[in-house]
């Protein structure tokens, strides 16, 4: 009997079988995309709340500390120790007063707070003009942002409820606006506002202290700078991620299209100043309450609800509040 000789041939993958495995890891990645990158915004969302959070507590720490809250902006060439308001280096907005209360006390040092009588960008925070501060930036919007105005001024994500614009110079009023313009009262934080719970009597729930502003990545737009009196606040004239221009200093506004603006003045004594709430979340804008928590406010929530949120004390012809 002939002893047979057995081949094997040995079998791969048919061009078409290695085109429907193509095909298939294809839909798999198609599928596990948006999914990877819902996780890492609501990563990121989550790290923006906690920001929040953070400015939030702060703001509590300063109102146990000095019996009120920081101004929106200051105005030292005032006499703004009436009403037991103290007086403060000229036009130091918000943020620099947060920062004993977020870890920031070798910032604080800094800062000379006895210098009343020049502006704060100029002498009594030009130490700190251009110090990034890792809390101020919301994660999503490829933090941290650069540095604007001749990139000598930090910039920032979280930005004060000025209420309703448009905002103008008025130094000694108690709003954000001069009468002319006043819809209402201002918001939470306007000039030398030093506002204080007993002031909030809305709720504390119902008011707005801060929300988010989308920075263009060109340091020639101003919007988010954190040490210039008119740029790190907001209006709520519009809803959160409205696509209707802002309204900001000429040589402050680089348009694009997520954060469009005109300019609508050209100086601190023209000033008429919108700027609307905007993040780069899917669908709206985290907001930090008068109460310390935070809320992630749709953008299709209705004007007049949105509005209402902005003031501390209601007005004749504010709508109450419900839910939102």
């Amino acid at each position: 009997m002939k002893q047979g000789i057995h081949s094997f041939k040995a079998r791969g993958f048919t061009l078409v079988e290695l085109l429907v495995v193509i095909a298939i890891i294809g839909i798999l990645i198609a599928l596990l995309l948006p999914a990877v990158q819902a996780a890492r915004e609501a990563a990121r969302r989550s790290q923006c709340t906690n920001n929040l959070k953070q400015l939030g507590l702060a703001m509590h720490l300063h109102h146990d500390t000095k019996q009120m809250f920081p101004p929106g902006e200051t105005s030292g060439r005032t006499d703004g120790t009436a009403n037991n308001k103290p007086r403060m280096p000229h036009q130091c907005a918000w943020a620099a007063f947060t920062f004993a209360f977020i870890e920031q006390s070798a910032l604080d040092a800094l800062i000379d707070w006895t210098a009343v009588d020049g502006d704060f960008y100029a002498i009594a925070g030009k130490n700190i003009l251009d110090r990034q501060v890792p809390v101020f930036f919301c994660p999503s919007d490829t933090s941290p942002p650069p540095k604007s105005i001749g990139t000598a001024i930090a910039r920032a994500n979280y930005v004060a409820n000025n209420g309703i614009g448009p905002s103008i110079e008025h130094r000694d009023g108690p709003g954000h606006t001069a009468p002319a313009y006043m819809e209402r009262p201002g918001g939470m934080f306007y000039m030398n506002s030093w506002l204080k719970f007993s002031d909030i009597r809305d709720g504390t729930s119902q008011t707005v202290m801060l929300s988010e502003i989308r920075c263009p990545k060109d340091p020639r737009d101003g919007r988010g700078t954190m040490h210039y009196p008119e740029l790190p606040l907001y209006h709520h004239n519009r809803t959160p991620n409205s696509l209707v221009p802002d309204e900001i200093r000429e040589v402050y506004c680089l348009t694009t299209p997520e954060a469009p603006c005109i300019g609508t003045f050209t100086a601190w004594d023209n000033r008429n100043l919108i700027m609307t709430a905007r993040s780069s979340h899917p669908g709206g804008v985290n907001v930090l309450l008068a109460d310390g928590s935070v809320r992630f406010i749709g953008e299709t929530i209705a004007l007049n609800t949105w509005q209402a949120l902005s003031s501390p004390a209601r007005v004749a012809d504010e709508v109450p509040i419900g839910d939102y």
